[in-house]
């Protein structure tokens, strides 16, 4: 084993195997994987392998259809090839006129970055997947490029052609600890020798807190035991003559894909269950949690109101296995807050889909200093100070309990909230305020008409349009005073304050006094990393 590396990554499942990869790929060749066990024996070994083309903005969108090309490309290679059913198609049903709303709204998303999703009625839907009833259903999202992927034979594959291009993989190597030095390099301690490297990865699935302490640190993931089961042959899907397309079902809060000759079905029931917060047993390797089907019986008979041959179908064995969330259910990729040359890939839900690029991204962060896209829904500094354990595991229970339903615009779900409050937050809501999220904190996004008075969750202008419209105007017209809580403010003083500030900004600060206006920061590529509202205060106002 070498003692020293320009990078070291923590944890061999498709987290670390496609940031090791991407390192290469991005040029660097000093570059090593330490892995406690073999290579998938954690969360990828167990999943259901789903690899989709939707995502909810551009930034996943990207990533993921990084993720198909890069796995098509590997599963070609005759030298090392996959098992990848690339292309079986795959349809996200609706029974709302509301979801078919957001379905057009992706669709339209998803062709700005080259993916062609499409919107289809319920025949359309009946017709494209046979097994499917369509009672009270209005249609579905089609993801023509959807399909699944054998996780091992993925995972070693990324990691073969990274060895290839001079990566070192180390497996049954556990790391015991983490030394960060005076010049901010580490030291990587194992049970088999000390490694010293410039960049230091933690990719370990539901173990990253383990890692995280080793570095003080704590990050906002929760694990979630989830629960599929495969079915015996079923003798529609051979009468179909064709592959039957993965379906995901909000109504029923249940999906399923072909295995075989017949079908993985996989459920998001009400009743959840976090693992492993209380720590987790070291020898949890390639393993399983208690099968519990009883927790899915409500989803179960939904599942068979959607696809009656399940009726009929044996269930050939029963998967339940630990799957990692984070706050909002995005995954943290990118800095560790607090941690020079620390980087962290982890909280993947949906890691075998998504996990070809976010490795791509992040490697670009850590060779390049940013990425191509705009990564902040990924960034581990979106959550603060408040994002503690108990959060965490309230928020994770709530987004594992809606894992098909998309985020509306303005939607801002219940659990663990008032998280950061002020002192005026009780005062407006005794007027009637309406509460939006920012960071954690309780922001007023309006105040109701009517103690009654309910915004709809639309990508329409709602109810709540007018009256916000009012408000502004009433700021135009009027003298007003806003809480703007959740924002942070600097003051720059000095005789340099107006250089420094026009270096910083992509535009001229105001040099007249009482002036207030708008700056953009940039980073070496030109994009658009914040925008802040810069006052050139009175000598008479400054702090």
């Amino acid at each position: 084993m070498k003692s020293r590396a320009k990078a070291v990554v923590i944890g061999g499942g498709i987290a670390g195997c496609s940031t090791l990869y991407h390192l290469t790929q991005e040029g660097w060749d000093d570059v090593v994987l330490v892995e406690r066990n073999e290579l998938t024996s954690g969360t990828t070994w167990h999943s259901a392998a789903q690899v989709t083309n939707f995502g909810t903005n551009q930034t996943m969108v990207g990533l993921k259809t990084h993720s198909i090309n890069l796995y098509k490309e590997l599963s070609e290679n005759p030298e090392y090839p996959i098992n990848y059913n690339y292309a079986d198609g795959g349809i996200r049903l609706a029974n709302t006129e509301e979801q078919m709303q957001g379905y057009r709204h992706f669709a339209s998303m998803a062709r700005g970055m080259g993916a062609d999703l499409e919107v289809i009625d319920a025949n359309e839907c009946a017709r494209r997947h046979p097994l499917i009833s369509t009672a009270n259903l209005l249609g579905g999202l089609w993801d023509p490029l959807d399909g699944d992927i054998d996780p091992a034979q993925l995972c070693q594959a990324l990691a073969h052609h990274a060895r290839k291009a001079g990566a070192e993989v180390y497996r049954n190597t556990t790391v015991t600890d983490l030394t960060q030095h005076k010049d901010d390099t580490w030291t990587v301690h194992s049970e088999k020798g000390d490694i010293d490297c410039g960049i230091v990865v933690n990719a370990c699935g539901y173990r990253a807190n383990e890692v995280g302490a080793m570095m003080d640190v704590h990050h906002p993931v929760a694990a979630m035991e989830h629960q599929y089961f495969l079915t015996e042959d079923i003798p529609a899907i051979k009468e179909a003559g064709h592959r039957m397309p993965l379906l995901r079902c909000p109504i029923s809060d249940f999906y399923s894909r072909q295995e075989k000759g017949g079908l993985l079905v996989g459920f998001y029931e009400r009743d959840c269950k976090t693992w492993g917060m209380d720590g987790i047993d070291p020898n949890f390797v390639s393993a399983l949690c208690p099968d519990d089907l009883d927790r899915v019986m409500e989803v179960l008979e939904g599942a068979f109101e959607r696809v009656p041959a399940l009726r009929e179908a044996g269930i050939r064995s029963i998967v339940n296995g630990p799957i990692t969330y984070t706050i909002d259910g995005a995954p943290l990729v990118g800095p560790i807050p607090g941690k020079r040359n620390a980087f962290c890939i982890i909280g993947l839900r949906a890691g075998l889909g998504e996990g070809g690029g976010h490795g791509w991204l992040l490697a670009q962060q850590i060779v390049h200093g940013e990425a191509r896209y705009d990564t902040w829904c990924i960034d581990p500094r979106r959550f603060t100070g408040h994002s503690n354990v108990e959060l965490t595991a309230l928020k994770a229970i709530e987004d594992y309990q809606n894992e098909f339903r998309f985020h509306f615009p303005h939607e801002h779900r219940p659990a663990g909230r008032p998280a950061k409050t002020t002192p005026l937050t009780p005062v407006m809501a005794a007027e009637g305020a309406e509460f939006t999220i920012v960071s954690g904190w309780e922001r007023v996004d309006y105040i109701k008409p009517t103690p009654d008075f309910h915004a709809s969750l639309s990508f329409n202008f709602d109810e709540a349009f007018d009256v916000i419209a009012a408000e502004v105007k009433n700021v135009q017209e009027n003298v007003s005073l806003a809480e703007v809580n959740g924002f942070n403010r600097f003051e720059i003083t000095g005789n340099a304050r107006h250089a420094f500030l026009d270096r910083m900004f992509c535009g001229n600060v105001t040099k007249r006094e009482g002036r207030v206006g708008l700056g953009y920061l940039l980073n070496h590529f030109g994009m658009v990393k914040g925008e802040a509202t810069v006052a050139n205060l009175p000598a008479s106002d400054r702090g």
